[in-house]
Parts: structure tokens; sequence; C-alpha cells
């Protein structure tokens, strides 16, 4: 994670994920990103879109 977001800090673009579990949205959040919503088809598990911002 470290590696990719200090290319996304140093080239000032934000970073993007998708997160398909509770505790992966934790450990992102953890690293600077925030959910910005939820996605979910029919009956399959939520998955959580994030983004990170370069700082």
């Amino acid at each position: 994670i470290q590696q990719v977001t200090t290319q996304c800090d140093r080239h000032r673009i934000p970073a993007y994920v998708e997160a398909s579990k509770l505790a992966n949205v934790l450990f992102y959040e953890r690293h600077g990103f925030q959910a910005i919503g939820t996605i979910q088809a029919g009956k399959s598990p939520p998955i959580f879109p994030m983004v990170r911002q370069p700082q």
C-alpha cells in the first residue's frame, strides 16, 4: 500500500480500491482511504469503493 500511495502523492493523483469485506474497509481507512458508497448486485456481498486523495 505504501509504495502505491507514495507514488500517487508524488504525482498528485487519487488512489482507488474496492474492499470486499468490512475488515478491509477498516484497513484501508488506516491508510487514508474513504468509502464513497456501496455496490451490491442482487444477493451478492457488498463491495465498498474507496478513494484516497493525494496528500
